[in-house]
């Protein structure tokens, strides 16, 4: 193997899209809609690129009320099941949208319904292949010893949905255990929280880490008879402690997952003790993952010498807040992804023998905020033939990385920000790289480009203040990377590592980037190996107008802790975390999201 760092309906789009990103994507592409979220400080008239437009047609996204949150309407079939805790089963009854009990909203009936007592049996008058709706009440809490199984609904159109009703702001509480999705395509989980406080050391529920079961928090695997093939919206749900969450299709011979939103939910403190444990694992799966929040998942607790000890669980190498195989035609756009075990997202597309066949296609990484954590993405792993690519078309930008690997979550020393390795095109446009390392933590880089890569393009990304014992930027096994271009980026370092490893023997065109180190300016450059000077890397580039020098910038030294402070707000990262969690759509700040404090951070880099 190379040498290498890592293991590593359309109109409805129209606000949806308007929101994407900070900047510039760094391909003109076809507009798909203007305006932005309400509230929100996003850009309007943001664009998909062109080789991605396609992606607005294949997510079935309901229609969104001002505040960018879905509206569901059951048909005039669907059966209305509501549950609350002083239901009773005996007595229960089903409703139809044009129920006088139910009125004009049926999240708020305005009559007096009967509600059933017990989930269990709600979901037995749910019809398999109806847009029925089972709707639990605000407020209320129930405790489970098994997962929830979901029924299909008709289409996309016409989903079954797990719900709410009433008007109380906390969520209705399902504990214990989570969801399954196995023969439930065209179906919706809206606006509920499950927790596994069995599994929570601070809950009087906890069983023990010798006792601990690993639940998913939802769990749908395709690719069997009668099995689920997507449709699927979970949006406005917080899933707690569990082991993981899981939507896949494994199977190579069966159709992947398609049609998959997943939208402003939390995804928190996953862990395990016997196994890995991720945020969110799929594979073989289009998916659109937008405004989410992912925390402190794939650990419990700080790792041991061992780095993958996974006793009482700790923090491993192997855990991370996504986990994306296989992954196709794929959305992350405006999610926050912090203090991972090890990667924020980790991507693979592996070929285990023979020759390097491309897996992951048509992704666009959008302006999402990566913290701490010990690496930021990973788009090059894991089994590789070194035969040529592995992935295509694959977009990052306008994100924002900052404190990689500060708390060192299995104690290893290192901050590495994206991985990019066998692409067969692709843009690395708009991102900031700010802020981590020092003496003690200098295994560290921004961008690291290996294996058989050819026509990627960087562009209007900033690297500034990251320690660093080696390169910022590294481009290795030179001679199978092609047509690289590298062009109006910004690299600043006050370490002793370099700003640049190059050993392209040719690229697409490098030029217009601004360069700066504190270190001795002939060592400012590996070329092949050897120190160098901007002029001897210049030469071997092909670069004749990049420039040496320091941009004078606004405010550069912004970062997550100065953001929370100008509000008033704490500035540690559990106090953060803990307000992330109060997060819904009865109590939704577009200030705490990614869109709001990425634009803050990218203010600060505003040239004077």
């Amino acid at each position: 193997m190379k040498n290498k760092v890592m293991l590593a309906v359309i109109a409805t789009f129209t606000a949806l899209l308007a929101a994407c990103g900070g900047g510039s994507s760094g391909e003109s592409g076809s507009t798909v809609g203007s305006g932005s979220t309400t509230g929100s400080t996003s850009v309007s008239g943001s664009t998909l690129p062109t080789s991605l437009v396609h992606l607005a047609g294949k997510f079935s996204m309901p229609a969104q009320d001002a505040g960018g949150w879905s509206i569901l309407t059951p048909s005039a079939d669907s059966r209305l099941i509501y549950v609350s805790t002083s239901g009773n089963d005996s007595t229960a009854q089903t409703y139809l949208p044009s129920s006088a009990q139910v009125g004009a909203d049926p999240f708020n009936p305005s009559g007096a319904i009967l509600p059933f007592a017990s989930i269990d049996a709600a979901l037995a008058q749910a019809r398999a292949g109806y847009p029925d709706y089972i709707l639990l009440k605000r407020g209320d809490t129930w405790t489970r010893t098994a997962a929830i199984a979901m029924k299909a609904g008709r289409s996309t159109a016409e989903r079954q949905v797990l719900g709410y009703y009433g008007t109380t702001a906390a969520r209705p509480v399902i504990k214990g255990y989570g969801l399954n999705f196995g023969r439930a395509s065209y179906s919706a989980v809206i606006g509920i929280q499950f927790t596994a406080s069995q599994r929570n050391p601070n809950s009087p529920d906890f069983v023990g880490f010798a006792n601990v079961p690993n639940i998913a928090g939802f769990d749908g695997l395709g690719g069997y008879n009668n099995s689920l093939v997507g449709g699927l919206l979970i949006e406005d749900c917080w899933f707690d402690w569990f082991s993981g969450n899981v939507l896949q299709s494994p199977q190579a011979t069966a159709p992947v997952l398609t049609d998959v939103i997943v939208r402003r939910n939390i995804i928190t403190n996953n862990y395990s003790t016997n196994s890995h444990s991720q945020g969110f694992y799929s594979d073989r799966a289009s998916i659109w993952l937008e405004e989410n929040i992912f925390d402190h998942n794939g650990w419990y607790q700080q790792g041991g010498a061992v780095f993958s000890e996974q006793a009482e669980g700790k923090a491993t190498m192997f855990n991370h807040n996504t986990y994306f195989g296989s992954a196709r035609e794929t959305v992350f756009r405006n999610n926050l992804f912090l203090r991972a075990s090890s990667i924020g997202s980790k991507f693979t597309s592996n070929t285990a023998s023979g020759t390097n066949v491309v897996k992951t296609w048509d992704l666009l990484i959008d302006n999402n905020l990566y913290v701490e954590g010990e690496v930021g993405v990973s788009l090059g792993g894991n089994d590789d033939q070194d035969n040529g690519p592995r992935w295509r078309n694959i977009h990052f930008t306008n994100n924002v990385m900052t404190h990689i690997g500060r708390t060192r979550p299995t104690l290893r020393t290192l901050g590495w920000g994206l991985d990019v390795d066998d692409w067969d095109g692709g843009k690395v446009t708009g991102n900031i790289f700010a802020h981590w390392g020092d003496a003690t933590l200098n295994n560290n880089f921004a961008i690291f480009s290996s294996g058989d890569t050819n026509d990627v393009t960087y562009s209007g990304n900033i690297v500034y203040n990251i320690f660093s014992g080696g390169p910022l930027v590294a481009f290795r096994d030179g001679a199978i990377q092609r047509r690289t271009k590298f062009t109006g980026n910004d690299i600043w370092t006050n370490s002793a590592g370099q700003v640049m490893n190059y050993t392209l023997t040719g690229n697409g065109g490098f030029g217009d980037n601004y360069y700066y180190s504190t270190r001795n300016p002939s060592q400012w450059f590996m070329v092949n190996g050897a120190y160098a000077s901007l002029a001897q890397y210049q030469t071997a580039a092909g670069d004749t107008t990049s420039m040496a020098g320091q941009r004078s910038y606004v405010a550069p030294e912004r970062t997550i802790e100065s953001y929370l402070a100008a509000k008033g707000l704490a500035t540690d990262m559990d106090s953060f975390a803990a307000l992330l969690c109060t997060q819904s759509k009865f109590n939704w700040r577009t200030d705490l999201g990614a869109s709001a404090i990425n634009d803050y951070i990218r203010a600060g880099f505003a040239r004077n």
